[in-house]
């Protein structure tokens, strides 16, 4: 008997120890609704919390990642694309043509739309400068950056949210589980040592 209590001890303490951080883990999510239990309400600590953790969040990214004088300073700086600027030449060069008076000759109005086309080609880079100095400072006011992410956070479904955390961090996940078994298991030998050792000293017999 003492033997076989010896080789359960370790074992159970290894399955305490993973069902513990197993469970632990999806009460982050679980239960997504409050529910109550005599004096106390359950509820996963994300839903819970979920508005405040979405604030929270959409803080720090406006604060320390990404706000929107980032963004502005991005699309002043970035160079546009070669087939926006063909794409955009074309579609002037067509207006150009289309919408020029009729008493316009044609052998004006070609070199007239190349004219206007390459202008805007040339002057393209000052143009989005000016549009966005000109709606930048307007952005700033009407948009918040932070309460828009924390608004798309609140909309998005916990199920969903639940679903993508775990498969991003299945990997950690599986790590938590192992971790707690193994705790589990050299808790279990330990006391096996402490069996040992209190039969060893006789104080007890099994």
């Amino acid at each position: 008997m003492f033997y076989l209590t010896v080789a359960l001890i370790p074992l159970v303490g290894a399955f305490i120890g993973w069902v513990t951080n197993r469970l632990a883990v999806k009460l982050l999510f679980r239960p997504y609704r409050p529910y109550r239990l005599l004096k106390w309400t359950i509820q996963g600590v994300l839903p819970k919390r979920r508005y405040e953790l979405a604030g929270s969040i959409g803080g720090i990214i406006e604060q320390e990642i990404l706000s929107l004088d980032d963004i502005l300073q991005h699309l002043k700086e970035r160079d546009v694309p070669e087939r926006t600027v063909a794409l955009l030449r074309e579609a002037i060069r067509g207006a150009v043509l289309e919408k020029a008076p009729a008493w316009v000759p044609v052998a004006v109005k070609k070199p007239l739309a190349e004219a206007v086309s390459d202008l805007v080609r040339d002057r393209l880079p000052f143009l989005i400068d000016w549009l966005v100095e000109s709606f930048g400072e307007t952005l700033k006011r009407e948009v918040s950056l932070s309460q828009l992410i924390e608004t798309k956070l609140n909309q998005f479904p916990l199920e969903d949210l639940e679903r993508v955390v775990f498969k991003v961090t299945a990997r950690e996940i599986r790590h938590i589980e192992v971790m707690g078994a193994l705790l589990g298991f050299l808790i279990g030998l330990l006391q096996v040592g402490l069996l040992f050792l209190v039969r060893l000293t006789g104080h007890t017999a099994f």
